[in-house]
């Protein structure tokens, strides 16, 4: 894809520097210029009789070359920074691994140490609820009257 970017552009160059040649040898309404300049008869001697039809002509199939292919190296950029902006979605990002701080390393102390703790209250509880059990399958059972 960047060799078909880099020849449309080159083409692009070419065409661009033709089509002004060709303004320049197409003669002014004071019967000026490149034409004129280079010995007045130049583009008739070259061209024949009909030179103002013939540049007319050579212009304007050069302008509509000219954005025809502005128009396609305008595509192809656009294709091509779409695709890298979908292959830069698609990749995963760079994290560098990096040695933990000493508050990230006093955090997970304090996680381990807290679940810690509730792992003791957990068996706390689960042992005052069997007491409790215990305790009330020891009382006695009062009498209906």
């Amino acid at each position: 894809m960047e060799f078909l970017n880099a020849l449309l552009t080159v083409v692009l160059v070419l065409v661009s520097v033709f089509m002004i040649l060709l303004v320049l040898m197409q003669r002014g309404s004071a019967n000026g210029g490149l034409g004129a300049a280079m010995g007045g008869g130049m583009a008739e001697s070259a061209l024949g009789a009909e030179t103002t039809s013939v540049l007319s002509k050579w212009t304007r199939n050069t302008a509509i070359v000219f954005f025809v292919l502005t128009f396609g190296l305008y595509l192809s950029k656009l294709n091509q920074h779409e695709l890298a902006m979908k292959e830069e979605a698609s990749a995963l990002p760079e994290i560098e691994a990096t040695e933990p701080s000493a508050a990230s390393s006093m955090l997970q102390e304090l996680i381990s140490q807290s679940e810690d703790l509730e792992a003791a209250a957990t068996d706390a509880a689960v042992e005052a609820e069997a007491a409790v059990e215990g305790a009330a399958e020891e009382l006695p059972v009062p009498a209906e009257q």
